[in-house]
C-alpha cells in the first residue's frame, strides 16, 4: 500500500511546468495635453473571441481542419483584456484628437466592436488574424473586415505571442487609418 501513495505521490509532482503569455504592449504614450472635455471619446466596447480562442491556452492549428488549445502554455491574463488594453492604446496614438477608452465615459459616443475568428499560429510557421469591426456613430456605421497572415520568425510559443502582437498592431492601425480623426 505504501508503495501505491509514493507512485501516485511521485506522478502528480511530476507534472509539465506551465508557462504563461502576455503579449507585448506596444510603446508607452505620452501624455497628451489637451483638454478632455472638448475630445469626442472612441469607447472600444468589446473585443470579443470567437469559439476556441476563447479558452484559456494558446490556440494552435494543427492540420487543415484541426485545431488544439494548449494545455501548458497559457495566457497570463484573459486575452479579450490583453487585446482591448493593446488596442487602445494603439488607437490613442494613433488618434490623438480621439478620447479612446474600455469605458464609456459620455452619453454621445463613438463605438468600435471587434470581433476575432482566428488568433493563432499553424503548422506551416504561418499566424493568421481574422475578424471584422463595427465603428458606429452619430454619422453612421462603418464594418470591415481583416485578415493577416504573418510568417513567425522563429519556433516556439514566445515567437509566436510576439507575432501575434505585431499582427494586432497592424490590425490596431489598419482600423486608425479607416476611422475618422475626429
Amino acid at each position: 500500500m505504501a508503495w501505491i501513495f509514493c507512485f501516485l505521490l511521485i506522478g502528480c509532482s511530476s507534472g509539465i511546468e506551465k508557462s504563461y503569455y502576455q503579449l507585448p504592449t506596444t510603446a508607452s504614450l505620452m501624455t497628451k495635453k489637451s483638454n478632455l472635455l472638448t475630445q469626442k471619446q472612441l469607447w472600444i466596447q468589446t473585443v470579443q473571441l470567437s469559439g476556441i480562442l476563447a479558452a484559456n491556452g494558446i490556440t494552435y492549428q494543427t492540420s487543415d481542419v484541426n485545431y488544439v488549445n494548449a494545455a501548458n502554455h497559457l495566457w497570463a491574463s484573459p486575452l479579450e483584456q490583453q487585446l482591448m488594453q493593446n488596442l487602445v492604446n494603439e488607437l490613442s496614438m494613433a488618434l490623438p484628437n480621439r478620447l479612446v477608452s474600455a469605458q464609456p465615459l459620455e452619453n454621445r459616443l463613438d463605438s468600435l466592436n471587434v470581433i476575432l475568428t482566428a488568433f493563432h499560429g499553424r503548422y506551416d510557421g504561418k499566424v493568421i488574424i481574422q475578424g471584422n469591426w463595427i465603428y458606429k456613430s452619430d454619422k453612421g456605421i462603418i464594418k470591415r473586415d481583416f485578415s493577416l497572415l504573418l510568417d513567425q520568425d522563429e519556433n516556439g510559443y514566445p515567437a509566436l505571442v510576439r507575432t501575434l502582437a505585431r499582427g494586432w498592431t497592424q490590425v490596431g492601425q489598419s482600423i486608425a487609418n479607416q476611422l475618422p480623426k475626429s
